[in-house]
């Protein structure tokens, strides 16, 4: 059998994509039916699996255009990349797998969030899917035993997350890894950094957690509700760049199988108390935009940004469609975050916290672990 013809060469990167292919595309990465796109967009097409491709592993970026590839007869994602990809994905997989249930074991209740968790709930295939860390929610009263299980191993805190003003360590810490670099570990003690905690305590989280099937053992991971309101603390505080891309991803899959299932009130009740509620409305309504359709959000919920945040927005929407060709400068992500992502007070608070920052770095290594965790550079780089 033949394989199927890859699309024209992207030769000019940067150069805006036509609104057929972006719609095609996005309802494909959204989960949305797929039909064949005109055969004047392959070009088009071929950027923006180029761009994608450079933003996500190549391996989960072939899983998620399988359909828009076999509706247009295209090869979207270069094979040899794509399966390297995967194979890494299968051995970083079942690497989680065994750290969270040794975790279990241990009778620490881990918690799985974002990317292990929603690969299990999520994804048909979990496996391309798994892309970086394993973040885990622990007590923070057991965190040193949750570190200490993993000494003898070798796994060391570092990473190349150097921030100009530090690390703040309110949720999370740097990456605890491996001495292979197969499996990293990012410890929560809150579900994400402030303001989200002020909303959504690491308590909350392990009291409505569910248990969930992964390789034959079974793991916690937060409810629904809570899966929303940590994908969208996430989005807003990466200020809808591209590396909030796989969060909007997930989202969707979750908005499609479980919208009329969710507690919106709840959901709202939350972020209103962690002052994420404008987040949460922009990045619903981005969604619906880039083509989330029959999905049923209240409209209370997911209100159009205006004024100010309506013209933020309106850029943010067109370089989602244009799969992010460049990078916003800080400037442009300054606004970003106090216009959109967050109320103008909670960004007044951000920008403090880093210039307190700059004049005592955090080094992101948490307390339980002095004395007893080395700290390393990330075997990766």
């Amino acid at each position: 059998m033949s394989s199927p013809p890859a699309p024209p060469s992207p030769v000019a990167p940067h150069a805006p994509v036509g609104a057929d292919a972006s719609a095609a595309f996005w309802r494909t990465l959204l989960g949305a039916s797929v039909s064949a796109p005109p055969p004047a967009a392959a070009g088009d097409l071929a950027i923006l699996a180029d761009r994608l491709c450079r933003r996500v592993a190549p391996g989960w970026a072939a899983s998620l255009l399988a359909p828009l590839a076999a509706a247009s007869g295209l090869a979207l994602v270069a094979p040899g990349p794509a399966r390297q990809s995967a194979l890494f994905s299968s051995l970083a997989r079942a690497a989680q797998i065994g750290a969270l249930k040794r975790l279990t074991d241990a009778g620490l209740r881990p918690v799985a969030m974002k990317g292990f968790a929603a690969a299990h709930l999520l994804y048909p295939e979990p496996t391309p899917r798994i892309v970086g860390d394993l973040d885990v929610l622990i007590e923070r009263a057991r965190l040193r035993d949750a570190i200490a299980l993993f000494a003898a191993d070798g796994f060391a805190f570092g990473g190349a997350r150097e921030r100009r003003w530090g690390f703040v360590s309110d949720a999370s810490f740097l990456p605890f890894h491996g001495p292979d670099g197969v499996c990293n570990i990012d410890f929560h003690v809150e579900p994400d950094a402030w303001p989200l905690h002020a909303g959504l305590p690491a308590a909350a989280v392990r009291d409505a957690a569910r248990e969930v099937a992964a390789g034959g053992a079974r793991f916690l991971a937060p409810a629904d509700e809570h899966v929303v309101l940590i994908a969208v603390s996430n989005i807003a505080k990466d200020r809808f760049a591209w590396q909030t891309l796989s969060k909007a991803i997930d989202l969707s899959r979750l908005l499609r199988r479980s919208t009329a299932t969710l507690d919106w009130d709840e959901i709202a009740a939350r972020a209103n108390a962690a002052r994420l509620e404008k987040a949460l409305a922009a990045t619903l309504t981005l969604l619906a935009d880039l083509g989330l359709d029959a999905v049923a959000i209240p409209p209370a919920v997911a209100r159009r940004p205006t004024g100010m945040a309506g013209a933020t927005y309106a850029r943010v929407l067109a370089d989602w469609r244009q799969m992010f060709p460049s990078d916003p400068g800080g400037g442009a992500m300054l606004w970003r975050e106090a216009t959109l992502a967050h109320r103008p007070s909670t960004a007044l608070r951000l920008n403090a916290r880093r210039l307190r920052g700059l004049l005592s770095p955090g080094d992101g290594v948490p307390p339980e672990a002095r004395g007893l965790i080395p700290t390393t550079p990330d075997p990766a780089g």
